[in-house]
């Protein structure tokens, strides 16, 4: 599972250096896939799943029919990564505490275990494109068991951009930290009625990476 990982870190790692190397201006062409696949030596999955990665965090873009091309140079978003963390935060603790207080029922529960199961499976296998979804998911998961509708609109408000977020923190390979304990705790606090537990862990995953 691990080297799976390191392949897919090295595949965005060498795409990153094609654009670089080769000085390749907003709009320019990628190679296609089979010429990637021979420059790289690596498999068409490997290759499709650091693309992906770099689609998210909006360095590459794909048109259907037509091929992959240089979206940006650099990551930008309309906000920095701490002011977008800070709102993140703030609103994953306000509703992990009100679902430590809810009485939920037993099946709510499951469907937040399951979504942690996917999110920690996605990432240790190296998918990260499905591990970028799952761990939202996860985290949103958690704001609607709050039953707070606010909390809900303002997380899918800033969706888009923890997808840009989540996808440049994986792209930061040598300093990009795993927090599967952080989040198995935070899924703990909720169901031992221990709003302090997820709070603590949840203010580490924030400072994580």
């Amino acid at each position: 599972m691990k080297n799976q990982r390191n392949l897919v870190n090295k595949t965005i790692e060498a795409l990153l250096n094609y654009i670089a190397e080769n000085d390749l201006a907003i709009g320019a062409k990628m190679p296609t896939e089979p010429q990637l696949v021979e420059m790289l030596k690596v498999g068409r999955s490997t290759l499709r799943e650091a693309v992906k990665i770099l689609v998210y965090s909006g360095v590459l873009e794909v048109k259907q029919g037509s091929g992959t091309y240089v979206k940006s140079r650099q990551l930008t978003t309309e906000y920095t990564d701490e002011n977008l963390m800070t709102v993140k935060t703030m609103l994953e603790i306000q509703a992990a505490e009100l679902a430590a207080a809810a009485d939920l029922p037993a099946e709510r529960l499951i469907i937040l275990k399951e979504k942690l199961f996917e999110r920690n499976k996605h990432l240790e296998e190296g998918e990260f494109s499905k591990y970028i979804l799952s761990d939202l998911a996860f985290h949103m998961q958690m704001v609607e068991l709050s039953g707070n509708p606010f909390l809900l609109k303002w997380y899918n408000e800033i969706y888009p951009d923890l997808i840009t977020l989540l996808s440049s923190q994986i792209l930061k390979i040598d300093a990009f930290q795993d927090t599967i304990v952080l989040h198995n705790q935070v899924y703990e606090g909720i169901i031992e009625k221990n709003p302090e537990k997820a709070r603590a862990a949840l203010i580490e995953i924030s400072q994580a990476n």
